[in-house]
């Protein structure tokens, strides 16, 4: 029922079985974090005032900064300008927290962004954090209209209908009005199971039971895909191939898919149970998302 993916992690970790690095501990505790690869230009100015410029890709963003690699070694500490190539958002400043991983492909930096003025410089909206305790949901969604894209956390019901539909309709700040939200770059959601025709998730005392997929980052033993059943109001429970021994903090994407940007929430793991007695291979483990 579980599997390492070959997924996004890969690029700068060596493997989803390696430790994430202290930086990116850091740099992301504040917020969710979106693995989103956006093409962007990496600019300062080093010693006896000499300009440098150069292009990079960001692999995961936050409301505070971003993990991104680029070609060139940069510095603790240093000041850099940050913008999208596609033209999307706005140049801002950060300050480089550290080098996560480095290697003939590139290397990687975790930033912290400076401009506090600017609040998406990076073209993806981050929501105020009020209303994170009445989700059940965390998904990174895209206008159909004007193409905005947010982090979006979703009630009990409107998550009921984007695990069923792949879409649901919100709100769009820029548009004035109602219109039809979905995964970003036109892609269906892959991250939930195929509903049989005629069912519907049920719903009962602010839970969804579901047959969702997730993908759990634990900072030692790497990456799973594992299977939601169950979604409620600051928590979930899935089933694993893995024993999380209770207490331990994680990462949990869901819903997850290997072909569009996921949301990385930091959770901790709150029961364990081996379903050994069942004849199953497998844990049912819950977790309580961490503010």
């Amino acid at each position: 029922m579980a599997s390492n993916p070959r997924n996004e992690s890969s690029q700068y970790t060596g493997g989803a079985g390696q430790a994430l690095s202290p930086v990116q501990e850091r740099n992301h505790r504040k917020s969710d974090r979106v693995f989103l690869t956006l093409p962007i230009r990496v600019s300062g100015v080093r010693g006896q005032g000499k300009d440098f410029s150069e292009e990079g890709q960001t692999i995961d963003i936050s409301r505070q900064g971003a993990t991104i690699k680029v070609d060139r070694d940069l510095f603790a500490g240093e000041i850099i300008k940050i913008e999208r190539l596609d033209g999307v958002g706005k140049k801002a400043t950060a300050r480089v927290v550290g080098r996560i991983a480095g290697g003939p492909e590139g290397y990687v930096f975790g930033v912290t962004m400076l401009d506090a003025a600017i609040v998406n410089p990076l073209g993806v909206v981050f929501p105020t954090v009020v209303g994170m305790h009445k989700a059940v949901l965390r998904a990174l969604l895209r206008c159909v209209v004007c193409d905005r894209t947010e982090v979006s956390y979703l009630n009990e019901f409107e998550a009921d209908l984007f695990l069923h539909h792949h879409y649901i309709s919100r709100i769009c700040e820029n548009c004035g009005g109602w219109t039809t939200w979905n995964r970003p770059h036109g892609r269906r959601s892959t991250g939930s199971a195929a509903v049989p025709p005629g069912t519907q998730n049920r719903r009962s005392h602010d839970r969804i039971q579901v047959e969702a997929v997730g993908c759990v980052r634990h900072p030692a033993r790497g990456n799973e895909v594992v299977v939601v059943r169950e979604l409620a109001l600051g928590g979930l429970s899935f089933y694993s191939a893995t024993q999380y021994p209770e207490g331990s903090r994680v990462e949990i994407a869901v819903p997850y898919s290997s072909k569009a940007p996921n949301i990385y929430a930091p959770a901790r793991i709150v029961s364990s149970r081996n379903r050994a007695g069942e004849g199953l291979l497998e844990y049912e483990c819950g977790a309580v998302y961490l503010e």
